[in-house]
């Protein structure tokens, strides 16, 4: 058995040109060529130490050295492989040639006929170059001048008995092997390592082979020392021990590859990860096909490659259609591609890939995934037509986990992802949050930023849901423009979107949530129409004392709301805008005892009457003086109000106060309207018609006195719901106007169809009417609206004389402001009245 020498030839360190050169050679090849001339030095000092160098043993005629270099050269030739580990080990019978040399020939003659037999066969069969061939071949020469050394130092100790010359060359063919397959399996580790665990590992897989080796050996010189031609009749059980020798190693291999075919679902199905299926099958297929390299390729649904596992030497297309590539797929069978092949396709055109097997995976429509798995330059590791049944089993099995992992990553990639605009959902986002908070602290500050779209709904419930969508992606569109590198934009639910990024100030955040709000508020076009959106922005920074993503996500949210609730386009999280704080809590436990104790004011600001000059009316607005805050903004107090349930108990206070109010014109003999605000909430309360209706009835108000005021984004909100109130106050007898036109998205038919009967123009517009043209065509044109719906036209947030002067000019019917009062106690309001003709107000109009 010739596992030592033949070991040699057939490892092919992976990588290796099979060329020594000067310039590129490793470390690794290196170290071989200098075991290998350090192996041929050895060889030269046994064979300089062996006594009586130029004599044989057994002298013998020109037979033996014939009969050696034959069997030398059928040994050499008959070699069959099997796989251990990563290599394949070659087997023969060329202990029986070494036998025959080291008995019947001197040692010079039995080198010649051991290199004469084994160089063409390293050149020629196995293609050995370079530091392989030197290699090989010196690890030959050292093999049978120790074998010569050990044999007749043994002999030189005994007697010289042919029993003694048959144990002693048992012993020195069980010495040599050992040892050469040692130094083999030091050179194979200057490659892969693991040098203590590939020594015993193949001593332990073939020591039995060694002794059964040469015991074969002996046998035939045994029987030739009696007479040459009794050394044919080891010819049988020689070939025995080869054919069975071969039969197990073939049958082991094939039981090795089947359970290596076997485990490699096991191993790839062990996972949904796509990533992981891909580098533990490259790592499967390069051990079971003793591959130089392997890869994975899968493609996009486009055709594109989007994952490649594993590195080969060959380029890997980019695309399913790549040129060269699509002739392999087309098929969608394995095929074992030959160099001339792959040089014809343009696959490969410099020659040093020998072969490799290509397996497309493909569903029933197109190749999804390709297997390339690159053959070693090696003559005993080929690939054959086992290796592609082998490769189909294996693209088989690779199918099914590639496509359960193919649908589990498009599983968690929808639940990550919002499937309207492709950008990450809340819980990706909240995920990478997370993971800015556990790094807080950092150089880098990061913010969260809040995006929501002022009256969405209404663009929905006018336009159309498939309009909506539109304008969300058109939003996310042109948000992402606005991000740096390392930025995440997501959509959380419906028109509400959030940014994380890293800043490292404040002013840097400022500067992105004002350009969100400027590129959010660009005109869109929808079916259409264009269509500006406007866009509220609320920021937070994550700080060292947050624990979790929710944290910085809600501050950020109530900064967002607030900047809704003001208008302000852009604000930043402050504790006094926070309503689960302390202060807002305490505040919502004194409004509730300021209701509850009668502590809240009601004031009343008149509305004129531009025809005429007359106060037709007032408007009853609610104040809050606390012993503690003192003057409390009504913006406050009231959307704590709203966001606790107390408007309900808020808006039953003005009214019942403002009808009593009425009451009172009524018995002073004045002729007034009372307008009071409803909250959308307050839309929400099916009973508010009835109560209504009892205050009026309980001070005999007609209720055509009264003017409920409810703004234009609540008629969208819950459409169905609200309108019910609507028709239930409206079947009182009561007058009901909108408030706050020009800031919404009305729908004229809708707003047609309602039972209104006035308009009140946002005092945003009406105050910079005299200084910006666009407000004042706002103002004209909805004026000019108004009337043409038949509706009673009211300007608020009146400042100046020049502007009521303008809206009489324009047509405009009523106006509210401070230019004609600030609102009045009640305790005043009637005196006010009674005395309004000597206003300055009145000789503007005049």
């Amino acid at each position: 058995m010739t596992q030592a020498q033949a070991g040699a030839a057939s490892h092919e360190p992976q990588g290796g040109s099979g060329h020594l050169s000067p310039v590129g050679v490793r470390r690794p090849d290196l170290q071989v060529l200098f075991l290998a001339v350090l192996m041929a030095v050895a060889s030269s000092v046994l064979l300089a130490l062996t006594p009586d160098l130029g004599s044989a043993l057994e002298p013998s005629g020109w037979w033996a050295f014939v009969a050696t270099a034959l069997l030398f050269a059928v040994a050499e030739s008959t070699v069959f492989n099997v796989q251990f580990r990563q290599e394949g080990i070659a087997f023969g019978l060329s202990e029986i040639p070494m036998a025959f040399a080291l008995v019947f020939l001197s040692p010079p003659v039995a080198l010649l006929a051991r290199l004469m037999a084994s160089v063409p066969v390293l050149v020629l069969a196995r293609r050995n170059r370079g530091y392989k061939l030197a290699f090989n071949t010196s690890i030959i020469l050292f093999e049978l001048a120790l074998a010569i050394i050990v044999l007749r130092g043994l002999i030189s100790q005994l007697d010289g008995a042919t029993s003694t010359l048959i144990v002693c060359l048992v012993i020195a063919l069980m010495t040599v092997a050992p040892l050469t397959s040692i130094l083999i399996s030091f050179a194979i580790s200057r490659y892969e390592g693991d040098l203590r665990s590939r020594v015993l590992g193949e001593l332990r897989a073939t020591w039995w082979m060694y002794t059964v080796n040469a015991v074969l050996a002996a046998m035939t010189v045994s029987l030739a020392l009696y007479g040459p031609v009794l050394s044919l009749l080891a010819l049988l059980p020689a070939a025995g021990v080869w054919h069975v020798l071969r039969s197990y190693g073939e049958v082991s291999q094939e039981l090795r590859d089947l359970n290596a075919v076997h485990g490699f679902a096991g191993h790839v199905g062990a996972t949904l990860d796509v990533d992981e299926i891909g580098s533990v099958a490259v790592q499967e297929l390069l051990r079971l096909f003793r591959a130089e390299g392997a890869a994975l390729v899968r493609f996009a649904p486009t055709g594109s490659s989007v994952h490649v596992a594993g590195r080969v030497t060959v380029p890997l297309p980019t695309t399913s259609t790549a040129p060269g590539w699509a002739s392999l797929f087309a098929t969608k069978q394995v095929q074992l591609v030959a160099g001339t092949r792959m040089n014809e396709l343009g696959i490969c055109v410099d020659g040093t890939v020998p072969a490799l097997l290509v397996a497309p995976i493909a569903d029933e429509e197109e190749v999804f995934a390709l297997l390339i798995v690159v053959q070693q330059d090696s003559h005993v590791l080929r690939f054959g037509q086992g290796d592609i049944a082998r490769l189909s089993n294996v693209a088989d099995q690779m199918s099914v986990s590639l496509r359960r992992g193919m649908l589990h990553e498009r599983l968690e990639y929808e639940a990550r992802h919002d499937a309207l605009t492709d950008l990450p959902a809340r819980t990706l986002f909240e995920r990478q949050v997370a993971e800015a908070v556990a790094n807080a602290g950092s150089d880098e500050r990061a913010w969260v930023v809040m995006l929501d779209l002022d009256r969405f709904k209404e663009v929905n419930d006018t336009l159309g849901h498939h309009a909506g969508d539109d304008l969300l992606i058109q939003f996310s569109e042109r948000m992402s423009s606005l991000l740096l590198p390392g930025d995440v934009l997501a959509r959380l639910a419906g028109d509400e979107f959030a940014i994380l990024c890293s800043r490292n100030s404040r002013h840097e955040v400022v500067d992105l949530a004002q350009l969100c709000v400027i590129e959010g508020g660009r005109p869109v076009t929808l079916d259409g129409l264009e269509i500006v959106v406007t866009v509220s922005v609320g920021v937070a920074q994550i700080t060292p004392e947050d624990t979790d993503a929710v944290q910085p996500m809600r501050r950020a949210d109530i900064a967002m709301y607030n900047a809704k609730w003001q208008r302000s386009g852009v604000e930043f999280y402050r504790d006094d805008i926070d309503r689960r704080t302390p202060a807002r809590l305490s505040m919502l436990g004194d409004l509730r005892a300021a209701i509850e104790t009668d502590q809240l004011t009601v004031v009343y600001q008149p509305k004129l009457y531009l025809a005429t000059g007359s106060v037709v009316g007032v408007e009853a607005l609610v104040r809050w003086v606390d012993p503690v805050r003192g003057t409390v903004p009504p913006p406050e107090f009231v959307r704590v109000a709203e966001d606790t349930g107390l408007i309900k108990q808020l808006t039953d206070l003005v009214l019942a106060r403002g009808i009593g109010q009425l009451a009172e014109f009524q018995r002073a003999g004045l002729d007034m309207g009372l307008a009071v605000n409803l909250s959308t909430h307050d839309l929400f309360d099916s009973r508010l018609p009835e109560r209504v209706r009892g205050y009026l009835d309980s001070h005999g108000v007609d209720p055509s006195r009264l003017t409920l005021e409810i703004t234009e984004s609540s008629l969208f909100v819950d459409a169905p719901r609200t309108r019910a109130t609507i028709d239930g106050l409206h079947r009182v007898g009561l007058r009901m106007a909108v408030d706050d036109f020009g800031t919404g998205y009305s729908s004229l038919s809708y707003l047609r169809r309602l039972p209104v009967h006035e308009l009140k123009i946002d005092q945003s517009f009406v105050e910079r009417m005299l200084v910006d043209p666009q407000d004042e065509v706002i103002v004209r044109s909805t004026v000019d609206l108004g009337h043409n719906l038949g509706l009673v036209v009211v300007a608020e947030g009146v400042e100046s004389l020049d502007v009521l002067d303008r809206l009489r000019e324009m047509g405009c019917d009523v106006a509210q402001g401070y230019a004609i009062s600030e609102p009045v106690l009640s305790s005043d309001i009637v005196e006010w009245l009674q005395r309004s003709d000597r206003r300055a107000w009145q000789s503007t109009l005049d």
